[in-house]
């Protein structure tokens, strides 16, 4: 039922002005007579002076996660803030039937009393303000509020890099009320889908939507009181493509690469060492390359793990040919003493060495290989099982 007179009072000391509309009732009447500041306090909590606090239920839409930065140790998120709370001091059932919403404007919104939300680990955020603020705020006929914001996030995530780069991260997101303790203010979280993910397209990591984990309620315990607190575990999978082609690929080719002096007759002393000493700085140089993007963590990493057997090998085909060039060395130092003797006691002990020389390489052409594969083989299994 449409009222065509709506009394409002304004109180001026003890002088009461009485103002009657006799036009039917707008929105526009109606959202000045709620907001009116003679009438309404923006800055004093629904339920104030009752003993029980006023729920605000919450909903996070993430519609975008562009940057996952372990250096900083920090992800960037943009999302949609919807809260919903109930302020009688707003219901306007009693004034008109006919209107059940009132939208306001984005420049209104701090004309209604706000939950001061804020998210704990938050370390840089802003409202997307282009070309207005992007703020919504209805006011439904019972007084029920619905605030949405959209919002730029980064926020606060500690790593564990122990299994990089096969790893799984789980980032959290705490929502809580900066300025209302829980004696005036209880969070909540809206319906059973309280978080809603869009298709997401992230060319690092695969956020696993079913694992996504909400926390209802969790309460913080500081000096100025107990806070309501809600919390979201984002569940983050490393995609390992990039890896495995521009790190994992071209050192296993460096490793095999190293191996090819084993062919190399050890009489050809440059192109052995040369080959040993590039394959060597190359593989120290991506390996410094690697850890460019990572923090510089106490800990060792899958990936160091990787590049500094990798290095080993290498080192060791290295030194391999250094036991070979000893003994190649022998032979000619045998043979400058054994100058002067019998001819065919000089060629046996120069045939002998070189025999020495080849055996070892021939060795090394089993076992570097075969101990090489054997490590692959258990790197991969433990850290794609981790």
């Amino acid at each position: 039922m449409d009222l065509y007179a709506i009394p409002y009072i304004y109180v001026f000391g003890c002088s009461i002005v009485l103002e009657i509309f006799a036009q039917e009732t707008t929105r526009r009447d109606i959202t000045a007579y709620l907001l009116n500041e003679k009438r309404y306090d923006p800055y004093t909590a629904p339920e104030l002076d009752e003993d029980f606090p006023t729920n605000v239920t919450i909903q996070i839409m993430i519609h975008n996660m562009h940057s996952v930065d372990e250096v900083a140790m920090e992800y960037s998120i943009d999302v949609y803030l919807r809260m919903w709370w109930r302020d009688a001091r707003l219901d306007f059932r009693e004034i008109t039937n006919s209107t059940k919403k009132l939208e306001l404007d984005a420049r209104q919104t701090d004309k209604v009393w706000q939950p001061n939300i804020f998210f704990e680990n938050e370390k840089r955020a802003f409202v997307h303000a282009v070309p207005t603020t992007n703020e919504l705020m209805h006011i439904y006929s019972n007084g029920t509020v619905v605030n949405s914001i959209r919002l730029s996030l980064t926020l606060t995530c500690i790593m564990s890099l122990h299994y990089y780069p096969f790893d799984a991260q789980t980032c959290p997101l705490f929502i809580q009320s900066f300025g209302y303790t829980t004696d005036n203010i209880n969070l909540q979280w809206h319906g059973t889908n309280p978080i809603n993910i869009s298709d997401l397209k992230m060319p690092q990591y695969t956020l696993l939507e079913d694992e996504t984990v909400t926390s209802k309620y969790d309460l913080k315990y500081r000096e100025m009181g107990v806070f309501s607190t809600l919390k979201v575990e984002l569940n983050l999978s490393r995609k390992t493509g990039y890896y495995i082609l521009q790190v994992f690929i071209p050192s296993i080719f460096l490793v095999v690469l190293s191996w090819v002096s084993f062919w190399v007759d050890p009489d050809a002393v440059p192109a052995r060492v040369s080959l040993g000493v590039t394959c060597v700085l190359t593989m120290t140089t991506q390996s410094a390359g690697v850890h460019q993007t990572l923090p510089p963590v106490s800990y060792v990493k899958s990936i160091d793990v990787w590049m500094f057997v990798c290095l080993l090998f290498v080192f060791a085909s290295l030194l391999e040919f250094a036991c070979v060039n000893v003994l190649i060395q022998n032979k000619y130092k045998n043979n400058k003493k054994n100058v002067s003797e019998d001819k065919k006691t000089f060629d046996s002990s120069a045939y002998g060495q070189r025999e020495k020389a080849l055996q070892v390489d021939k060795i090394s052409k089993f076992v570097f290989p075969s101990t090489y594969i054997l490590f692959a083989f258990i790197f991969f299994m433990v850290s794609g099982l981790a």
